[in-house]
């Protein structure tokens, strides 16, 4: 009878596995696999709600995606959200005049979905025809208005009604500050179209975008102005009679932060603006301690050859001080500019030092202080966004910080990483702005991709056995007439896109190009490659860096019809 009542249990047990087996089989196969701003998707593999993405992370955490490239957005770049529950989100539409605009992005139950995700995201573009000229910086004042920064402008918004709630299409902007716009160095380039796409590329500001920070109370705002030029060597007016860098020492400074003041009451009415602290080459990552309010800022250093120099900084803003930009880089070197002008004694006597230095080219333009419950290995740390796509970038990264929000450390620990592309999984990330939600999940942008991304409390990526596997109808191989369309533009990848993708410095084509799947090369469309449509549509290399790299407009002649070369050999079966 013991016997028999075993077999009943062991029989019960086995057809019980095998349904439930059989269940999930089915609903992983009946599972959904979409492509979203180069993500491969799994519809039943999610992150906190969201379809998650394939990229290593600390442990319990993940990222999954919110909005992508088929959702409208190009290039985001920084994001805010509102009590209610509303994010903002900046896009900039290309380095450009006059293509930019702000959504509203939230999430709406999906009654309709078949997938475990029962939510959808709504995406609101509230300038669809009032466009702005390359929005960077988004803040929010306790009023609900938006403050978003321009090259020419901090404006101020409301984007909702007060009575109605309903959102405001091409709402009435006002000005909050511009007394930076006055500058030489900005005040004929963004008058209109045509001043800015006939306006010599030596000339044009390498810096545009303004970034926006404001303390706890919100009668400070800190905006970075960035330098017009990498390293001073070229522009409207570079040195003085005493070899001085006008672009920092003016009175209208750009390489600068400076302070807005604003009246205490709901008015907030500009009482005060002035550079605050000087010599900083461009401040896209920049936060303000909640509680102490310091402020700290990541620099984007200048673009010297070395993949190991000069390294980014973290520097702690005082008010008066100057960072050292251009005289300076790096832990006390001269900057090659002025060798002989400048010693290091003057950099290390003259010029406040950073607090704590980043890797090379690792580009921060994401910063924020971590101060949740929901991801409690991050709290209290100093979270950086590295945009760059050198061998430093694509990732984010966390500091250890003091009781005043002071890094305390060289040493960082890498909270989304595994970054690379690979083709059907996802492209090369490209983090820039980092939002803190009401919730304590983290928002991140990525202005390459086009991605809204989070990331929340969950299994990680790399040990979830349902993620990470490539899509099987994948080409992964190059033909020998592919990789030889692609040989004779190797030159000119590697003297004029090198700087900001490092996959150009491999040795051959075939190695290119399996760097190139994923982000340039979309091998299952080769015509919507970014690589064809933004070398034939002349926006690559980017305006502003080519009197850096001596590139004449002459050699789109050249390159053009090899390029179509390539795309059409790649096109053939």
């Amino acid at each position: 009878m013991k016997n028999c009542k075993n077999k009943t249990i062991t029989w019960v047990f086995l057809k019980t596995f095998t349904f439930v087996f059989v269940g999930l089989s089915f609903l992983k196969a009946s599972a959904e696999v979409i492509q979203k701003s180069g993500y491969g998707l799994d519809s039943q593999v999610l992150c906190d709600g969201l379809p998650q993405i394939d990229v290593k992370t600390s442990a319990g955490l993940c990222v999954g995606l919110l909005a992508g490239k088929q959702d409208g957005l190009k290039m985001p770049r920084y994001a805010v959200q509102s009590k209610d529950g509303i994010i903002y989100v900046t896009e900039m539409g290309g380095w450009a005049f006059d293509r930019g605009r702000v959504y509203a992005i939230y999430e709406v139950e999906d009654k309709d979905s078949g997938a475990l995700h029962k939510k959808k995201t709504v995406v609101i573009n509230l300038f669809p025809n009032k466009k702005l000229t390359m929005p960077g910086g988004i803040i929010m004042d306790p009023e609900g208005r938006l403050y978003v920064g321009t090259p020419t402008a901090v404006l101020r918004f409301d984007p909702r009604d007060k009575i109605s709630g309903k959102f405001n299409i091409d709402p009435v902007t006002e000005i909050v500050f511009d007394d930076f716009a006055k500058s030489i160095f900005r005040q004929d380039e963004y008058k209109n179209a045509k001043n800015y796409n006939l306006l010599d590329s030596q000339h044009k500001n390498k810096h545009p975008l303004l970034q926006l920070v404001a303390n706890k109370d919100f009668n400070e705002i800190y905006v970075n102005i960035g330098a017009p030029s990498d390293d001073c060597g070229v522009g409207f007016k570079t040195l003085d009679e005493n070899g001085k860098c006008l672009q920092a020492e003016s009175p209208l400074a750009s390489a600068a932060v400076w302070k807005v003041q604003l009246s205490p009451d709901s008015q907030r009415k500009t009482l005060k603006a002035a550079p605050f602290a000087r010599g900083l080459r461009n401040s896209m990552a920049l936060a303000v301690h909640p509680e102490t309010g310091l402020v700290i800022q990541g620099e984007n250093g200048m673009d010297l050859p070395s993949e190991d120099w000069p390294f980014e900084e973290l520097n702690v803003l005082n008010e008066g001080a100057h960072y050292g930009w251009p005289y300076c880089h790096s832990n006390g070197l001269v900057a090659p500019l002025f060798v002989g002008k400048v010693t290091p004694a003057d950099c290390a006597r003259k010029y406040t030092m950073p607090k704590i230095f980043m890797p090379a080219h690792s580009a921060p333009l994401g910063l924020i202080y971590y101060q949740s419950d929901l991801l409690p290995s991050l709290k209290n740390k100093l979270l950086v966004s590295w945009h760059g796509y050198q061998k430093n970038g694509h990732r984010i990264v966390a500091y250890p910080v003091n009781e005043k929000g002071e890094p305390t450390s060289n040493q960082y620990e890498e909270i989304v990483y595994g970054w690379e592309a690979q083709d059907g999984l996802r492209p090369r990330g490209a983090p820039t702005g980092l939002t803190v939600l009401n919730d304590g999940s983290i928002l991140v942008l990525d202005d390459k991709n086009g991605a809204v991304l989070r990331i929340s409390k969950g299994q990680p990526a790399q040990n979830n056995p349902s993620i990470g596997k490539p899509n099987s109808n994948t080409k992964h191989d190059f033909s020998e007439v592919i990789q030889k369309a692609f040989e004779p533009m190797i030159p000119f990848v590697q003297k004029n896109c090198v700087m900001c993708h490092s996959q150009f410095q491999r040795g051959s084509a075939v190695e290119i190009l399996n760097e190139m799947k994923g982000t340039m090369l979309n091998l299952s469309s080769p015509w919507e490659s970014s690589f064809w449509t933004k070398l034939n549509s002349r926006q690559m290399p980017p305006e502003m860096i080519r009197s850096t790299l001596h590139f004449e407009a002459s050699e789109y002649d050249k390159i053009l019809p090899q390029v179509e070369n390539f795309i059409r050999a790649l096109s053939k079966p």
